[in-house]
Parts: C-alpha cells; structure tokens; sequence
C-alpha cells in the first residue's frame, strides 16, 4: 500500500480492513456454504446420468426383439452376402444366382471430340420396359417422360450438360475410345422397367436419321440408324436367382423379403447354388447382457464412492448421510436381489449375475451361455409382465418401473436437486443482501475513522503550535 493513513497519524485503511474481516466472516461461511451445494448438486446431475444410462440398459433387457437377434451368411460370399435383421428366423436355405441386375448404357457416334456440334432441338426420355418377343416399349407410369431443350448449333458437351441437369433418371458422360470421343448415356437405377426410350425433334427436321440431334435418338423399336441411333453397351434387366427352388426376380441386386427378415446382396451370377444360414445371434444377446451389468457397476461404484466414509482419513463422499441417496441405494440392491415367482429363473443369480458384497456384479460366463443358446428363460427373467402379480414382473421391468419413479417430477432425484437448487437460490439472495451492506459498512468506517485522523491531526498540529508559543 502507498500510504498507511488518510491524512494524518492512524492507518485508516489498515484498521478498516481489518474491522470489515470480522464483519465478512458470516458472508464466507456463506460462499462455503454455496460451495457445498454446488458440489453435492454436481453429484447429483452425475447420479442422474448413471442411473438414465442403467434404466436404458434394463429397458433393452425387456425388449424382446433382444432375445431374438440374428446373424446371416452365406458359404461364397463372392456370389452372395447375407445380412439378418431382427425377427430373423433361424435356418437354410439354398441360393443360385443366374443373373445381376443392371442397368442400361447407351454409347453415342463418334465425333472428333467434346466439341464437336451436334444440333439443336428436342430430346424427350422415357422410362419403361422393353419387351425384345413383341418388340414394344411400355413406359414405366412412376417415372415422366422428360423433354430437354437443346439449343441450336449446341456441342456433344452442351448435350452433356443438358441431360444432366434436367433429373431425366439418366447419367451423360464422354468417354474417349481412341477413335474419337462418344456421348455416353445410362440409366441411374438397375432393372428391367429402368430401360431408356430417347426420342428426338431435331431442328434440322428429321427426327431420326444420323445426322443433327436426332444422331442421338434411341427408340429400341425402331430399326437401327433410323431412330435407333445409339448402340446399347449394356442391357438394363432385374436380377434373377431361386431360393430353395422358388424362382425370384428384382430390379435391385439387394433382395429383400424373399428369405424373412434377411436381405441378399447379390454380387456375382453363375456360380451354382450356395448355401444360406439363419443362426441365433448369441454373442448381440450376451453385448445386452453385458452392457446391463456394466450399467449397474458403473451405477454402484458411483453410489459407494458418494456415501462412503473413511474412518482412517476421516473423509466422507459428497453425499454421505444424505437419506435420500442412502434410500436409492436400498432400493436399487433389493430390485437386484429380489425374487420372480414361476417355474423358471427366479432370480439373476440364477442367469449368471453374481451379486458381490460390495454390490457389484459378476457374470458366471458358463452359466450364462448355456442359457443363451435357448434365450425363453432369460427374456422371462427380465421381461416377463402381469397385471394381477408383482411377482411375476420381469426384473428389466421392475427396474424400469423404480428408476422412472426415482427420475421422475416427484422422484426422489428430482425432488433432492430441487431442494439443493432452493437453499442454492436462498443463499445467492442472502449473499447479495450482505455485500451491499458490507458496502455500506466499509464506507461509513472509512467516514468515521478518516474523519477521527483528521480530527488528531489538527489537534496534534494546535499541540505542537502551543509548546511551541510558549515553550
């Protein structure tokens, strides 16, 4: 500090300091106070979250979609993959693919290159199916034909461009063969009913000859070179295969439905039959399993460390002896130990969830896994419902039932973070109150206590002129 005192003999600012670190002790028992309800407010968002994550965790354990999980595959994946869903029903099949889906590539004449000037005019696409036996085009009624204006004296890239951007269902590229550059048109989706119609009005006035726009008309009906201008490079046609001797068709090489819940991939075509499985997912069932456990240690640890006290160190966890959490934890461990009437597992125990003196659990794997390879038993355990008895109550759902309880509105987490937020609140409004008058107090020490030096300096200056006068 520059100077010890106001104006005179006394160090104002030094005894009012010290007079108003008295006067703070109640505002930082205050801010103590204030800390502590954060910390135990943080606890509780923590607890919170763990016990959302552990109710997710039974939830999923009485879905019964978890204990019928499936895997798929087949015994040459290069011909075929095969991908289970839930619902999937165990078994085999055989699979031959004759033929791939595909769609249709149309090549263009060849010019000099990009540049070159085609013609102006109208091209109009459709999609539909051709019929080579009857030699006729039906269009596809989902999809609209799609006329492109093409500017007069246009390019093979302005064509290009044109198609491309009109959302006709087709694709336009160049490809340089090494004779000269070609237009390439193809459709974007496989199947049969995907196949290209290209009709022309050319500027020039023949639609269908070589030359001008109409060089690039394609009608697969017409006679090749008069309006069947383009050379097909590639068929659009569905995918044809049998699964267990029934014939099957699509448009796409992804086939669904034909096997249930399973969907093939198809990838190659005249390898012979091979052979499709449907098994039990066993390992999915076990990942469930494991997650609810790993849920409730998780959950468990997190409750030991809050409540716990440490004789030895005398420290407690931030929510030691708090009634609410001490009555959670009761319940939590009693839902984990409690009993299921009925013939089959009674209790989780029994499933291979070992309940260990400190609360956890540990899963007796052998136990465990013979249960999975026939699941009835565990998806009662944890799933099982009734309208007349409690104890016929899956755990999931006994778990469920008590954590939407304790996370609901009035539950018992709810109710103690609002409490906390309260005395929070109280304090914050307190704190204010008492800062403004600690404000209020400081200035009218430093009035006083300035005005008590000045006061003692002119008396010590009136003192030294008197022994001085008559001295």
């Amino acid at each position: 500090m520059a100077t010890t005192s106001v104006g005179g003999s006394i160090d104002v600012r030094s005894i009012v300091s010290q007079l108003m670190a008295v006067e703070r002790q109640p505002l930082q028992a205050m801010q103590k106070s204030a800390s502590g309800i954060q910390t135990k407010l943080s606890a509780f968002g923590m607890l919170q979250g763990k016990l959302s994550s552990f109710q997710d965790a039974a939830r999923e354990l009485f879905n019964l979609d978890t204990w019928r999980p499936a895997q798929a595959f087949t015994s040459d994946e290069t011909a075929a993959k095969a991908t289970a869903a839930l619902g999937a029903i165990p078994g085999s099949y055989e699979l031959t693919v004759t033929q791939l889906a595909q769609r249709q590539t149309l090549a263009g004449p060849v010019l000099a290159n990009s540049t070159a000037v085609v013609g102006g005019g109208t091209l109009r696409i459709q999609l539909g199916t051709y019929d080579s036996g009857t030699n006729s085009f039906t269009v596809n009624p989902d999809k609209a034909e799609v006329p492109i204006t093409i500017a007069a004296g246009a390019t093979m890239a302005d064509i290009r461009d044109a198609i491309n951007g009109a959302g006709a269902g087709v694709s336009a590229s160049i490809v340089n063969d090494g004779t000269g550059s070609r237009l390439v048109v193809r459709g974007l989706e496989t199947g049969a009913k995907n196949s290209i119609r290209m009709l022309a009005t050319d500027s020039d006035g023949t639609d269908t000859n070589a030359s001008g726009l109409s060089s690039l008309a394609f009608d697969p009906t017409a006679v090749t070179g008069s309006g069947k201008n383009l050379t097909q490079t590639q068929a659009a046609q569905d995918a044809a295969a049998s699964v267990s001797g029934i014939a099957v068709t699509s448009a796409s090489n992804q086939v669904e439905g034909v096997i249930e819940n399973v969907t093939l991939d198809l990838r190659k075509a005249g390898t012979g039959a091979i052979n499709v499985n449907v098994a039990t997912d066993n390992a999915r069932m076990r990942q469930s399993v494991d997650k609810f456990v790993n849920a409730w240690n998780d959950l468990n640890r997190s409750l030991n460390d809050q409540t716990r006290f440490d004789p030895n160190t005398k420290s407690a966890g931030t929510l030691q002896g708090n009634n609410s959490v001490t009555g959670l934890q009761r319940q939590l461990r009693a839902t984990m130990q409690s009993v299921m009437s009925g013939t089959g597992l009674t209790r989780v125990s029994e499933a291979g969830l070992e309940v260990q003196r400190d609360g956890s659990l540990t899963v007796n794997s052998s136990k465990l896994s013979a249960l999975l390879a026939t699941p009835d038993k565990l998806k009662a355990l944890f799933g099982s419902s009734s309208d007349t008895d409690a104890s016929a109550i899956g755990i999931g759902r006994r778990f469920d039932t008590l954590l939407t309880s304790m996370l609901g509105d009035s539950g018992t987490v709810t109710s103690a973070t609002t409490a906390l937020k309260s005395r929070q609140t109280s304090i914050q409004q307190q704190q204010t109150r008492l800062e403004q008058r600690m404000t209020q107090i400081e200035a009218r020490l430093m009035n006083q206590y300035t005005t008590l030096d000045k006061t003692m300096s002119s008396m010590n200056t009136t003192a030294a002129a008197l022994a001085a006068k008559f001295g």
